[in-house]
């Protein structure tokens, strides 16, 4: 069965979200919508720690072989850089660089902040259940980032079996895909080129997939 590996990271980690993500969420699979098969969620949470900035984040082998990550937005904020230390805007575009592949949603408790990644904490103010806020916040959004890397994995096995390619790149994207960093040697030129090159190539032979 196919495993889609979610990951939670806050410096203080929310209870009743890490419950939700394990006990409702994830509890049950992601069905594929054209071939109905199974996608089984595998939840794990990281707490940040301060004091390994955030080298030791992005070092962090659950993170790194996450498929959606969701992060608070705390550790987004402007901070000083300190000794060899990265600020919150500078870990965005880190993480950009190094995980492409991984979808990421932003957690926030603050209503002003909003976006199509954005999920609001839970907050009880209208007397809600957070499962059922949670299941109306959160679920599409996630199922919507899965959807996203089926379909990078879906190009990708497509990408392995083309024979106009470069292979060296070709084996590197899909080693990104596993987890594996081998993905920063490569511009993003480099894949830039080879996503609009292979696109061409599949639209010239008229092949859809649907998801």
């Amino acid at each position: 069965m196919l495993e889609m590996r979610i990951i939670y990271i806050d410096d203080q980690i929310d209870g009743i979200l890490t419950k939700y993500l394990r006990d409702n969420y994830c509890a049950y699979p992601y069905i594929e919508n054209s071939s109905k098969q199974e996608v089984k969620k595998v939840y794990k949470e990281v707490e940040f720690k301060g004091e390994d900035g955030y080298e030791g984040l992005l070092l962090d082998a659950r993170v790194k072989s996450a498929n959606v990550i969701l992060v608070d937005n705390r550790l987004f904020e402007e901070r000083s850089a300190g000794s060899g230390k990265f600020s919150g805007k500078q870990f965005k575009v880190i993480l950009r660089k190094m995980l492409p592949f991984v979808e990421v949603l932003v957690i926030t408790q603050d209503r002003q902040t909003v976006g199509d990644n954005i999920i609001h904490k839970f907050s009880g103010r209208n007397g809600e259940s957070p499962e059922l806020y949670y299941k109306e916040h959160l679920n599409l959004i996630l199922d919507a980032s899965i959807k996203e890397v089926l379909e990078f994995q879906a190009l990708a096995d497509d990408l392995n079996r083309g024979i106009d390619v470069r292979r060296d790149l070709v084996e590197k994207i899909l080693q990104s895909l596993q987890g594996d960093d081998s993905y920063d040697a490569l511009t993003k030129a480099d894949i830039d080129a080879l996503i609009a090159s292979f696109k061409e190539l599949k639209d010239g032979c008229g092949y859809e997939r649907g998801l």
